[in-house]
């Protein structure tokens, strides 16, 4: 197989920088982060929690389009 044989390199699209933001809820570590452009969710660390994952931490929501939209409706400071 000569150089000439070789398949050209794919191109790859540059990703976009997402965001995200540590912050406190009702006391407890929280995490909003970017999952999509344009896509927030928050998450709350709760391990006493039943409904938190095995991880400790546990979804307060997701879909904003925002990180101000997010904080907002979860009251994360």
């Amino acid at each position: 197989m000569t150089s000439e044989d070789a398949p050209a390199p794919a191109s790859v699209e540059p990703t976009a920088d997402l965001g995200s933001y540590y912050g406190t809820h009702e006391g407890r570590s929280a995490y909003a982060r970017e999952t999509s452009a344009g896509n927030w969710q928050v998450k709350v660390h709760d391990p006493t929690n039943r409904l938190a994952g095995h991880d400790g931490w546990m979804m307060l929501g997701t879909g904003w389009p925002t990180l101000s939209d997010a904080r907002a409706a979860t009251g994360m400071r």
